[in-house]
């Protein structure tokens, strides 16, 4: 009886730790995905500022989308 019980907890501990190690495993690789995609943000930002660093017309177009900024000698006509 007692060598059953042991062999019972035995069972059940191993099985819970089964499900906690998938369940590990399935974050680690959710996480990995995460990881990766931030990397490749962060490479795609890191080319945009070295794109606004060094190249002028990549200035202008940032400068004319992000802060509606136009030459001194543009007309601005506002189409609504």
């Amino acid at each position: 009886m007692v060598i059953l019980a042991s062999f019972a907890v035995c069972v059940t501990v191993n099985m819970r730790t089964r499900a906690k190690v998938q369940v590990a495993s399935e974050q680690v690789v959710s996480i990995q995905s995460d990881v990766d995609t931030l990397r490749a943000l962060n490479q795609s930002l890191r080319s945009e500022v070295e794109q606004l660093r060094t190249n002028p017309r990549a200035i202008e177009l940032a400068a004319r989308s992000r802060l509606n900024m136009v030459r001194s000698n543009e007309i601005v006509v506002p189409v609504e």
